[in-house]
């Protein structure tokens, strides 16, 4: 229902922290569980959690009018959660219940890809000429003879000393001096390990980088019941078979014998009482059951019957009573101006009726349900029985499925070829391309902890790279991720991800990609330059790009460098000529608008998602209509960068008591994080590594390889800032602002006058 924006805001953050932590939980249930009959509840309840998670974000979203909504600080407090912990998990049913089909497109990629010449880089042996071979040998050889000399002279050294007199004992002075040191040295020694122990406890150092006994066992456990989970899961699709044709066999005639006897007496009783023959209805109106659910009479006795309504005529009045509707908002619109900036009214949810319903068929059938002869959690056969009787019982009365709303057909200018064929030519014209496997979580940021403060002070706080995260989880990942979710839950189809060379946007598409099991179809201006060329060209390639990216769903069509079909003048530097290809970018990204919103239906997982480093270049109006979406990754902050350092370091171990993080976090100042790992890559060589032991590693080292890279400049960040204030959802955003500001002052005024 409608209420005070104040005082749903908090509502609905808390609502999604409880969300979250539902569909985290849930997860972990549903990745473990056993018994088939039960995951089937589980998998409803989960979908139905996500798909409000969703659509929670979307109203957060339309009532903040603000894409980064930081979480509630008082609902994290009350839930005792992290703000990590409210980050919502990608489900793992995503990626494991299509393993084997993601593996086979992988599989084919590469083959197609090893046919036509493609082979992956391989290490290349070193080609030495005969000169630097004899001075390598020359080396080795010196160095070989140094070793032999200098152990001869040792060995010599010793049999001198061994010649020589023999001292007295050793005076009480000298052994004292040696066990002075001697236990100085163990004392610090068993110091230096004690605050070790006690920093580990407290957690003031990390342990070393290494995955614990503990955690191997639990990942083998945990893999052995998905072994399990398969084994129940095959056994309880055979059982559904072989269930229902033995119902078919035994129960079939007798049950089509009993339904026409009910039918025959009730045309019977209808005609004696109202001296006529009933209307028989369709199968798509639902058949004889139809028919005794129309059984009321009216106060003549007759029955009570709605005429049937074409689907033409049911089509016109909704139109109409639609455009009445709207014809009533235009005209209470001004009237209610004032009370819709401060007033909310949330919409209906599709999922909430879901998830009750699965939780009242959880609480009915399995809460209780105590079977100490089904330890290994096997199905139930009863169940089964009574689910394929009814399925049988419909199956006879001939009761029609709902049908889906009929779409207008497309052209099909391969009509003839099949999926395998079209694939193929995408593969071999470097369309479909693969791409490396890229976790999400290996984005590392801190989240914005002021967010929630600052909102409720009225101020803007600017979102880190963990909210960029989140953000992209939201809007790219978790709709496409289930094909109920997307079928109900609001739709993104269009995503706009800018930032500076080295912020991480690629690396995002990929991490969107491996996280879906998506096919990832690129349509970057440099790619397919000289790829179907001409008119026809175009129209053949954007045919083929969605055919297959429907076919082979989920999918992504990305496009790098998305500013640069709308640039109004290309740098004479440019040699891919994107000028010459600017008309057919422009009704390229038209056309994927256009199928975007009315070919791909709300079933058909694809979205589209452009990453550029300078989209203010481009022509804004044209970039705003094509992109849904937009989602700027800022500089790195002081918390991101110190927590990024933190982790590769550990991971590298190179992370000491020596190496100050904090202030290498300072010096990295400006730099975006691609930039910084690339640095300490080129820092720690496989020598370096070897080091690492005997010479820690110095934040001196990485900021000398630091100096030589291009860090962002504040004109960077000065054009991102001001480009992202004239994006449409910013504009509306401080229109509104605005508006409240002087509701406000009037309000005071209005007081002030009053008194």
């Amino acid at each position: 229902g409608a209420a005070e924006r104040t005082t749903l805001g908090p509502l609905l953050l808390e609502l999604r922290a409880r969300y979250t932590v539902l569909l985290t939980r849930l997860d972990n249930v549903y990745d473990q569980l056993l018994q088939p009959q039960k995951r089937l509840i589980v998998r409803r309840m989960l979908e139905a959690c996500l798909g409000r998670l969703v659509e929670i974000k979307h109203e957060l979203v339309e009532m903040y009018m603000l894409d980064y909504t930081y979480d509630d600080d008082e609902a994290l407090a009350k839930l005792q959660i992290t703000p990590f912990e409210a980050e919502p998990c990608i489900p793992q049913f995503f990626i494991r219940e299509r393993a084997n089909e993601i593996e086979s497109r992988r599989i084919f990629i590469m083959e197609t890809l090893r046919k036509l010449g493609h082979e992956p880089v391989k290490a290349q042996p070193l080609v030495l000429t005969e000169q630097q071979a004899v001075l390598i040998i020359q080396s080795h050889e010196r160095a070989r003879q140094g070793r032999l000399r200098g152990q001869f002279m040792k060995e010599i050294r010793l049999l001198k000393e061994k010649g020589k007199d023999q001292k007295g004992e050793m005076s009480p002075a000298a052994a004292t001096a040696i066990q002075k040191v001697w236990r100085g040295f163990i004392a610090r020694r068993a110091t230096k390990k004690r605050k070790r122990a006690e920093q580990l406890l407290i957690g003031m150092v990390l342990p070393p980088y290494k995955e614990s006994e503990e955690k191997k066992k639990s990942e083998d456990v945990k893999e052995y019941r998905r072994t399990l989970q398969k084994e129940r899961e095959d056994e309880f699709q055979i059982a559904l078979v072989t269930v229902e044709e033995q119902l078919k066999a035994q129960n079939g005639v007798k049950i089509n014998e009993q339904i026409g006897d009910e039918l025959r007496r009730w045309i019977i009783e209808y005609y004696d009482r109202t001296g006529r023959m009933p209307e028989i209805p369709s199968e798509e109106s639902g058949g004889s059951r139809a028919m005794y659910s129309r059984q009321g009479s009216g106060a003549d006795g007759s029955v009570l019957s709605k005429s049937p309504v074409s689907s033409k005529d049911s089509k016109k009045s909704k139109d109409s009573k639609d455009k009445k509707s709207s014809k009533d908002q235009d005209e209470n619109g001004k009237k209610d101006e004032t009370e819709d900036l401060t007033i909310y009214k949330c919409n209906k949810s599709a999922f909430l009726e879901d998830m009750v319903n699965s939780n009242e068929e959880f609480e009915d059938i399995w809460k209780f349900k105590d079977d100490p002869d089904n330890l290994h959690e096997r199905y139930y056969k009863d169940m089964i029985e009574r689910e394929k009787m009814a399925k049988l019982e419909q199956e006879i009365r001939k009761i029609a499925r709902r049908k889906k709303d009929k779409k207008k057909k497309e052209k099909d200018l391969t009509p003839d070829r099949t999926t395998e064929s079209l694939f193929e030519e995408l593969v071999s014209n470097g369309i479909i391309k693969p791409y490396p496997s890229v976790k999400i979580d290996s984005f590392i940021g801190e989240k914005c902890y002021v967010g929630s403060a600052w909102r409720n002070e009225g101020l803007d706080a600017s979102p880190c790279l963990g909210d960029i995260r989140q953000l992209v989880k939201e809007y790219c990942i978790l709709p496409l991720g289930s094909e109920h979710v997307r079928t109900s839950a609001p739709l993104i189809r269009s995503v706009l991800i800018s930032g500076s060379t080295g912020s991480g946007k690629k690396m995002l598409v990929h991490a969107v990609c491996t996280e879906l099991g998506a096919m990832l179809f690129d349509l970057t201006p440099a790619n397919i330059v000289g790829k179907y060329p001409g008119k026809t060209g175009l129209i053949m390639l954007l045919h083929l790009v969605m055919k297959v990216s429907r076919l082979l769903q989920p999918s992504v069509i990305w496009m790098d460098e998305a500013d640069k079909p709308f640039v109004k003048k290309i740098p004479k530097t440019d040699k891919t000529d994107p000028k010459r290809l600017k008309k057919d970018l422009v009704k390229v990204i038209k056309v994927i608008k256009k199928i975007f919103s009315s070919g791909i239906s709300n079933e058909e997982r694809v979205i589209f998602i452009g990453t550029s480093r300078a989209p203010w270049d481009a022509e804004q109006k044209l970039l705003f209509q094509c992109y849904q979406k937009v989602i700027h990754i800022p500089t790195p902050d002081y918390g991101s960068v110190s927590l990024m350092w933190h982790k590769m370091l550990h991971r590298a171990h190179a992370l000491s008591p020596r190496l100050e993080v904090s202030c290498l976090a300072r010096v990295s100042d400006s730099y975006t994080i691609g930039t910084l790992l690339a640095a300490l890559d080129t820092v720690l060589t496989t020598k370096r590594r070897l080091q690492l032991r005997i010479r820690a590693l110095t934040a001196h080292e990485v900021a000398i390889q630091l100096s030589s890279r291009e860090p962002v400049y504040a004109e960077h960040d000065a054009a991102a800032d001001t480009w992202w204030s004239k994006t449409p959802q910013e504009k509306k955003r401080q229109k509104v602002m605005q508006r409240l500001e002087e509701m406000a002052q009037e309000a005071e005024e209005k007081a002030a006058a009053n008194k």
